[in-house]
């Protein structure tokens, strides 16, 4: 009885120190299946296009394997609000992970209500961070009727 106690004690903790916590948008990824849970594009969010800026290191914890994000970018935060005309403002704060200056590109594109992309994606526009510091992509749209977006972002080398 007590073997088993503390067999279920130990699988307890060894299931607590796998705790994975992800920060910011996840690595891009192929989808075979039509019906996969991530086959569908997500909505009204900052999505990170190159694999160089956001990508996962194995460690070993205890014996046992984890994932841990080391991208080089971190979303810190998005959002989006309706300005006095109608049209909305799209923001999305990046945080640069790494000891050098980095810069990336962003780009929004709008969709209305039925997720129909409303004209064509904003142009490429250039955020330069430097070490461990926070940037900024801020961009409105030109048209009324936008009920959701998509911020892409990549390195530019």
């Amino acid at each position: 009885m007590k073997r088993v106690a503390v067999m279920v004690g130990v699988a307890c903790l060894l299931s607590a120190c796998q705790t994975k916590f992800d920060e910011g948008a996840v690595v891009g990824q192929r989808v075979d299946d039509a019906l996969a849970p991530n086959a569908m594009i997500h909505y009204d969010q900052v999505v990170i296009l190159d694999k160089y800026l956001q990508s996962e290191k194995h460690v070993m914890t205890l014996g046992f394997e984890k994932t841990e994000k080391t991208g080089r970018i971190a979303v810190e935060s998005q959002g989006v609000r309706r300005n006095s005309t109608g049209t909305v403002h799209v923001t999305a704060q990046l945080r640069n992970r790494t000891d050098s200056e980095l810069k990336v590109q962003a780009r929004v594109s709008f969709f209305d209500a039925g997720y129909s992309p409303i004209d064509e994606p904003s142009g490429w526009q250039l955020i330069v961070m430097p070490p461990n510091a926070i940037g900024k992509y801020e961009e409105n749209s030109l048209v009324t009727d936008v009920a959701h977006y998509i911020v892409e972002i990549r390195g530019a080398y």
